[in-house]
């Protein structure tokens, strides 16, 4: 006998989107829209689900649902259903059934945990559609848009937190012969009862940001609430913010002196998107509000700097030069380290010149070829000549001698090529210092210590270019701990750090204890108590001697697990890289 429900789904399949179809007659709108975004991101109908991945037991929803589910599942025996628990990106987290025919039969469909029920991955399924639609659905047979599942149906509803947000589904569901409409119903039941124990469960410090939230849902102003563990934001706000994004904000909002009441200004992604926060007091400790806008490029920008922001390339920018001399000369100014050289390619990028740059380096233990440096620029070949500060008092005839001909070549009309300097004024020798002013600043940049909102753009950076097969990443916790280190060494240190991780770690994910010791236990950027800092170095020097065992270490200390747990938290120690 004809399914007329699977017909109508294979003629929409037939059809495309645009095209006539009898569907709508046949199944429920909510069904119909679903296949319509199955169709649209192309999903396979003809196979179970093959995207899997580990189960996730340690996030707020399994904890809250788990004893929930094990109850249910004792009251559900011989009824041939079963219960499944989905997290917000459609993973099945948990599955409870008592009837070992039906969990073979499960198997088969690849409705296990691990296997990812989202739509775009299976189409059209209790699981997946209730997250999308944000309501309790109904799913049977064919209209299941995966041919896997067409003898099984299913009720599902989503699961929301305090703040109204969704975190994952909750269906109930079974062979198609048993299957009832009305398990609807006890499908909410099972979902407001989760919900109900994560209210309950919740930290107080949860419902401070959730009540902050609250204000901001349905704003048109791209907003996120948040602190170091959570962080929610608005429909509009999704598109500013990830894990990275996170642990930047908060260690940059975290340091900001707040003292003054006033909101805090930053701009980050590469100067086109501003911020603006501000401090919240309410709950247990402070949170923070954060506004993103897009920043509308300054007409006439000299600078764009691909990969560096105009904060990090012209943090001071000297008076404006005659266009005469203007390409002639380029000086980047600040500590060694800071980018000095990068910022200086990049500024003869934005100026139109591709071709090949020669570098010539000083150094005090070898003299300096001023006569080939000037021979490349009369040839017609720009110049790098990096770390000025290194050239001594006797030698600075020669710099100024090489500076004047390019001057007045330039002027001249004899010269198109262009003579870039990096040098460290507070580091230079008074010939050095004279010959700059005499020049004028391009660029200063600043050291990385002073500019860590710089830290996850370089790390994204650095990686790809130590790591071309983009074989790794850092995690959260790691990220962090490279924004709380001083770098010293500033971007060199950097740049050194990672590349040696690149080739010593063999794992994908380069956790927080594979950082150098003294980066793993960088201070937090607020300011410690002097009792503070005695506690912090007894847990250091505690977990050293347990190799890391917090059960152990807790023990030598003298406290109980879960007081170690908070105060590595509270004091920039967590090394859980799921925490963030």
């Amino acid at each position: 006998m004809a399914d007329p429900v699977r017909e109508a789904r294979q003629e929409l399949i037939r059809v495309g989107l645009l095209g006539e179809t009898s569907a709508a007659g046949v199944v429920p709108d909510l069904v119909l829209r679903s296949w319509r975004r199955s169709i649209s991101g192309g999903v396979e109908s003809a196979s179970p689900c093959q995207r899997y991945e580990a189960v996730e037991t340690d996030s707020i929803l399994f904890r809250a649902a788990e004893p929930i589910l094990d109850r249910w599942q004792h009251q559900l025996t011989d009824t041939g259903t079963t219960l499944f628990l989905s997290d917000s990106s459609g993973s099945i987290v948990a599955r409870r059934t008592s009837d070992t025919s039906v969990r073979r039969r499960l198997d088969r469909a690849h409705a296990a945990e691990g296997f990812d029920y989202s739509e775009d991955s299976v189409g059209t399924n209790g699981l997946g559609t209730s997250m999308v639609e944000r309501r309790a659905v109904y799913i049977q047979g064919a209209q299941h848009y995966n041919d896997a599942l067409a003898g099984l149906a299913c009720a599902a509803a989503p699961v929301c937190t305090p703040s109204g947000s969704v975190i994952g589904s909750i269906s109930l569901g079974g062979p198609i012969e048993v299957a009832n409409p009305l398990m609807l119903s006890l499908t909410r039941e099972i979902g407001q009862q989760i919900e109900e124990r994560m209210r309950a469960d919740a930290r107080p410090q949860d419902i401070a940001l959730a009540m902050s939230f609250m204000r901001f849902t349905n704003s048109k102003r791209p907003t996120v609430v948040m602190d170091h563990e959570s962080l929610l934001a608005n429909t509009p706000g999704l598109p500013y913010v990830n894990v990275t994004s996170h642990v930047m904000l908060w260690e940059l909002l975290n340091s900001h002196d707040w003292s003054t009441g006033r909101p805090a200004r930053l701009v980050l992604d590469e100067a086109s998107v501003e911020v603006v926060a501000r401090r919240v007091l309410d709950g247990p400790r402070a949170h923070y509000v954060v506004h993103f806008s897009d920043l509308a490029e300054p007409p006439g920008a000299a600078i764009s700097a691909r990969g560096l922001s105009r904060e990090d390339i012209a943090r001071v920018v000297a008076p404006a030069r005659t266009r005469e001399t203007g390409d002639a000369l380029v000086v980047v100014d600040g500590p060694r380290g800071s980018g000095r050289a990068t910022v200086a390619r990049e500024l003869l990028r934005d100026r139109g010149r591709t071709a090949a740059l020669e570098v010539v380096t000083v150094s005090r233990a070898s003299p300096t070829p001023w006569t080939v440096v000037a021979d490349l620029l009369v040839g017609g070949r720009d110049v790098l000549v990096r770390r000025t500060e290194d050239v001594p008092e006797s030698e600075g005839g020669h710099l100024r001698r090489l500076v004047d001909e390019q001057r007045a070549a330039w002027v001249g009309g004899r010269r198109t090529s262009t003579l870039l300097l990096t040098t460290c004024q507070d580091k230079a020798s008074p010939a050095v210092r004279a010959i700059v002013d005499g020049v004028g600043l391009t660029a200063r940049t600043e050291a990385l210590s002073l500019t860590r909102e710089r830290i996850p753009g370089l790390v994204k950076r650095i990686l790809d270019r130590a790591d071309p097969a983009g074989r790794h990443m850092l995690s959260p916790a790691a990220l962090q701990s490279c924004m709380q280190w001083s770098w010293p060494g500033n971007v060199a240190e950097l740049v050194d750090t990672l590349t040696a991780l690149v080739h010593e770690v063999p794992a994908s994910v380069i956790q927080r204890r594979h950082l150098p010791a003294h980066v793993q236990q960088a201070p937090p950027r607020r300011h410690l108590t002097l009792i503070e800092s005695a506690e912090r170095d007894a847990i250091i020097k505690a977990l050293r001697a347990t190799e890391g065992n917090k059960s152990e270490a807790a023990a030598l200390l003298g406290i109980g697990r879960t007081t170690l747990y908070r105060r590595l938290r509270q004091l920039g120690l967590d090394d859980d890289e799921a925490s963030l």
